[in-house]
């Protein structure tokens, strides 16, 4: 499996620079639903967790879902400001290792919805440094958070290639591969196997063996 014509390669953050292990998966589902019950008045949990997620069926991401419900597009991300999720993240030595790597072969960038000062400190918290990222793209710096293309559209320009010269990798369909591919870009899918994406991987170190001869 090689990867001809790639020059610039990008990366979504959450489920794909660390894993969503259970644990984290727990915390932080009840968040959403805790935030979209308020949001709505709902006081029984188990309704609001049933609305959120039909909603999140239909619309593919939580900033979707409450873009749909008339919220900012950054809502979502700001009310995740008020959770520290970082004691149930770890650092994972594969993806620091190879990201250090990949940067030596190819220029590498960062795309997340997330806004601009928490990633400051989830990187710090994951051991990697953003001296690695080219240029990192925040949910801060555009119109409307993925699954919109807004974001796509600025990694093109932010890249100065031509749309088939950039590898986005990420680890959702609905919100990363296929509005990627909708403008053109490469895809590659992560912890996980789809026709829809350009190369599907297992493991994050396997992105090297993409570039290697």
């Amino acid at each position: 499996m090689h990867i001809e014509g790639i020059k610039h390669v990008w990366f979504d953050l959450a489920g794909t620079l660390y894993k969503e292990t259970p644990e984290f998966n727990e915390v932080h589902n009840q968040f959403r639903y805790q935030t979209y019950a308020k949001l709505q008045g709902i006081t029984n949990f188990s309704v609001a967790k049933k609305e959120f997620l039909d909603l999140y069926q239909k619309y593919g991401s939580n900033s979707a879902v409450f873009r749909a419900l008339g919220q900012p597009s950054n809502y979502w991300m700001r009310a995740l400001d008020a959770m520290d999720f970082t004691a149930v993240l770890h650092p994972d030595f594969e993806v620091t290792q190879t990201l250090a790597n990949l940067k030596d072969i190819v220029p590498i960038s960062l795309f997340t919805n997330f806004p601009k000062d928490r990633i400051v400190g989830l990187l710090a918290h994951l051991d990697i440094p953003a001296a690695y990222f080219t240029t990192v793209l925040t949910g801060d710096d555009i119109l409307e958070c993925k699954p919109a293309l807004d974001g796509f559209y600025a990694m093109i320009e932010h890249s100065g290639l031509s749309a088939s010269q950039i590898l986005y990798v990420g680890d959702r369909i609905d919100v990363d591969i296929k509005p990627a591919k909708s403008v053109g870009i490469k895809t590659c899918l992560l912890y996980g196997k789809s026709d829809e994406a350009d190369f599907s991987l297992d493991n994050f170190s396997a992105i090297l063996r993409l570039f290697m001869p």
